[in-house]
């Protein structure tokens, strides 16, 4: 039967064209994405980073003996012991920033650089208070002036070098002088000394790294994978939705070639074919079709991940060391998923080829069986019943899953497949109800429209199937993803009392002069916060959780930052509070009235109860420590609060010179839902836009194979006196149609996802919202709209280029 499948390949070309397309254009997105994945995992930058050239690396200690970074320092009698013992170069880390450079830089004194490999390549180090290096810099900088901010405010400094850049940081490096100025403490001691000699030297003061142990203290410990998280998580929601939209439309492709070949079958079946042959010629004709196709797709794919890179680079989505190399196995895996593809659409259509009967070649009519197989049926009903079960579930178990669409993503996939597949059962009324306007008209072309419609329904199912998929997606994803922002905001305006917001300049943090300012403007209250990550343990030194935690004053908690209380009570604070949400809770096994050692990064330990358990946090960590206890001086943010009008000149009085700036905060979050807006659209750039293109060439496909196969028809109209404008101007008019068929279809996934997503919010904040992202979802329709009404008319035009007497057949 292979040999069977290859001649009616290659005498119907046409009518394969379509399918071997949507194959490999499947198959190209599919590899782009795989290859894209695989970049991403594993340790792209194995072994130690900062301390790579320095044999010996001698840092503080935490919880169980573990290693800790920067800003905690170590002792300074071991400082002394070390440095007295040998040649040891003392590093210090801290935060600084140019006013032109990157918003995460850190600051290191000259004689470090060696140890992490930098090499100058124009100028010479740093001698002067006032001179810098820049790493990664421009040649041209060097000999101009720079303001850095440092943690002693904004200063001038004079660029006298550059160094190579490190994948790793950003880095500024000072005078030692300048930079033990800046940076009391010790953060790390490099040093050659030996390390069995050094552990003896230090005891239980600090601990000693050597080889591979050294990448513990490193900027990025997990040597460039966590750069790649953004990068990940893209690559695999995109890789994800491109099986799911190239395997629904290669399936509705095959199902709909099956259809137009059923009087060819029927032939097979009365000249002796049994229905088994029948099958495997079927399979065979998939086979290969799939095995050309997936190989076509692997090719293009590497051309692909070119222009996607720079993107990613682009967009901050990933690092701008990123690369993408061709490897086998990501090219191997989308092959094998294109074959897999190509067979089970030509799998899907068996059932009805087993039941093609010979008397069939005698059949004339254009009214088609029913579109809707039982596999078909049990797949679209099973998806709708996995889309609710998990949306349940999801909402009375872990809730805050809503919150984040990449994880949710299950749910309002599972709808836009689940209405793809049920769309031969929801067609008929769908239909009826929108063409109800033509019934009224006595004209011919409205009739032939409706009844087209109506009669061939596996051809509209399978233009339909493509606009769900499209419009579908962009809807439910945007939708819902818009909505958890807009929830996360809702939320905060609920938690935070706040006139206005006080943010930092370059430097990241806003100082105690700047603060001391602040609270002497007359008629406003001010609520600092700091996020720290605060490592939380027993008091015998073991280790419970590593958390997120924002450090406020004790009186502020449960006044001007009112997270809900699931448990205990925020009145009344002890100065040394820890108030934990609900997740910290569940996971580390504590409670209201517990007491745990906190590890500050500065590596103070320090006594804590915990008064309260909150809600859990819709990104990540929700908890609270006391600034009375931490001792932080400096701020991230300054939440004001005004009972009357907010005196603004007198803040920006006291924000003078400090790079700081106000806003109200409404206009805060504003501008925090446009951060948000901006992010999500980046995201749906490559997400959707890829699967949005597939879509719309699957739409492109489906028509140019059905106008293709009604050659026969439009003659016959033409005999009837149709002009070939007219017939034309139907084709475009059912194309139109089915696009509003299939949009009305994904509305009521998009209206279900909602739902669901809604009932799980709402558990989360009060009142969240619903953001519909009308403008993407009209883009998206009138992209469909335009590529079906345009393929339509163009291969209408091009079928009706025969005599209409030629077409159909008839002697002249």
């Amino acid at each position: 039967m292979l040999k069977l499948a290859a001649a009616t390949l290659r005498h119907r070309l046409i009518g394969f064209a379509g399918a071997f397309a949507a194959l490999a254009l499947g198959t190209t997105m599919i590899g782009m994405m795989a290859l894209t994945l695989a970049a991403t995992l594993g340790t792209p930058h194995p072994g130690p980073q900062r301390f790579a050239a320095t044999p010996a690396v001698v840092v503080p200690l935490g919880f169980e003996g573990e290693p800790m970074k920067a800003p905690a320092v170590l002792p300074a009698d071991v400082v002394a012991k070390v440095t007295a013992a040998g040649r040891a170069t003392p590093d210090r880390t801290f935060p600084v920033r140019l006013a032109s450079g990157p918003a995460q830089t850190s600051g290191h004194p000259w004689s470090s650089a060696a140890s992490a490999g930098y090499r100058l390549v124009v100028g010479r180090g740093p001698g002067a208070a006032d001179e810098i290096v820049v790493g990664g810099g421009s040649a041209a900088s060097v000999g101009r002036r720079a303001e850095v901010a440092t943690p002693d405010g904004v200063r001038d400094y004079r660029v006298v070098g550059v160094t190579g850049a490190a994948w790793f940081e950003h880095a500024v490096f000072f005078s030692d002088a300048e930079a033990a100025r800046l940076s009391p403490g010790v953060n790390a001691l490099a040093t050659d000394q030996d390390p069995h000699r050094l552990a003896a030297l230090v005891g239980a003061r600090a601990t000693v790294l050597t080889g591979h142990a050294r990448t513990q203290i490193d900027p990025d410990d997990t040597g460039g994978s966590a750069e790649l998280a953004n990068a990940q998580g893209m690559a695999g929601s995109t890789t994800g939705l491109a099986v799911f939209v190239a395997v629904f439309v290669v399936v509705a492709t095959f199902a709909f070639a099956a259809e137009q070949r059923r009087r060819e079958l029927a032939l097979l079946r009365l000249v002796g074919a049994a229905p088994g042959q029948v099958r495997r010629m079927v399979l065979g004709e998939a086979l290969l079709v799939g095995l050309a196709a997936a190989f076509t797709g692997c090719v293009l794919a590497p051309f692909g991940t070119v222009p996607l890179r720079s993107w990613m680079v682009g967009h901050d989505v990933a690092p701008t060391w990123f690369a993408i190399p061709v490897t086998v196995v990501p090219l191997l895996i989308a092959f094998v998923v294109g074959v897999a593809a190509a067979l089970a659409g030509a799998a899907a259509t068996l059932l009805r080829v087993s039941l093609i009967r010979p008397v069939e070649v005698m059949r004339d009519s254009a009214v088609e069986r029913r579109a809707l197989t039982p596999v078909r049926l049990l797949l679209g009903t099973g998806m709708l019943a996995g889309a609710v079960i998990a949306g349940i579930q999801i909402s009375r178990t872990t809730p805050y899953l809503a919150a984040t669409v990449r994880k949710y993503e299950a749910v309002p996939v599972l709808y836009v497949g689940a209405v793809a597949l049920l769309a031969p059962v929801l067609l008929p009324p769908v239909t009826r109800l929108l063409i109800r306007p033509l019934r009224g008209s006595a004209k011919a072309g409205p009739l032939l429209v409706r009844e087209n419609i109506l009669a061939s329904r596996r051809r509209t199912v399978a233009i339909v199937t493509p606009v769900v998929l499209a419009v579908g997606l962009v809807g439910t994803l945007l939708t819902l993803q818009r909505s958890a922002d807009a929830t996360t905001l809702v939320r905060q305006r609920q938690e935070i009392r706040a006139t206005a917001v006080v943010q930092p300049g370059g430097g990241g943090e806003i100082d105690a002069r700047t603060l001391a300012r602040l609270r002497a403007v007359p008629g406003i209250d001010i609520t600092p916060v700091t996020t720290m990550n605060v490592r939380i343990g027993t008091v015998h030194g073991e280790q419970i959780d590593s958390l997120t935690t924002t450090v406020v004053p004790p009186k502020a908690l449960g006044r001007s930052i009112r997270p809900p209380v699931r448990s205990g009570s925020l009145t009344a604070l002890p100065d040394n509070f820890l108030v934990i949400d609900q997740h910290a809770a569940d996971s580390d096994d504590l409670s209201v009235g517990g007491h745990v050692v906190a590890l500050l990064p500065s590596g103070r330990r320090l006594p804590m109860v915990i008064p309260a358990v909150v809600a859990r946090g819709l990104h990540g960590d929700d908890t609270y420590a006391s600034s009375a206890l931490t001792g932080t001086t400096t701020a991230n943010q300054v939440y004001l609060d005004s009972s009357g009008p907010l005196d603004t000149a007198a803040v920006d009085r006291a924000l003078a010179g400090t790079g700081a700036r106000v806003m109200r905060y409404d206009a805060f979050l504003d501008a925090e839902r446009s951060s948000a807006e901006r992010q999500a659209n980046n995201a749906a750039v490559v997400i959707l836009g890829i699967t949005l293109a597939y879509a719309l060439i699957a739409i492109a496909n489906t028509l140019v194979m059905a106008m293709a196969g009604r050659r026969r028809e439009f003659a016959l109209l033409g005999l009837a006196g149709s002009a070939r404008g007219q017939i034309v101007r139907v084709c475009a008019a059912e194309s139109a149609i089915a696009v509003v068929i299939g949009t009305a279809l994904a509305a009521a996934a998009t209206a279900l996802a909602a739902i669901t997503q809604h009932v799980s919010l709402a558990k989360l904040a009060t009142s969240p919202p619903t953001v519909v992202a009308w403008p993407e979802i009209g883009g998206a329709i009138a992209l469909c709209a335009l590529i079906a009404v345009a393929t339509a008319s163009a291969s209408t035009w091009r079928a009706t280029r025969r005599r209409a007497i030629e077409a159909a057949g008839l002697p002249r």
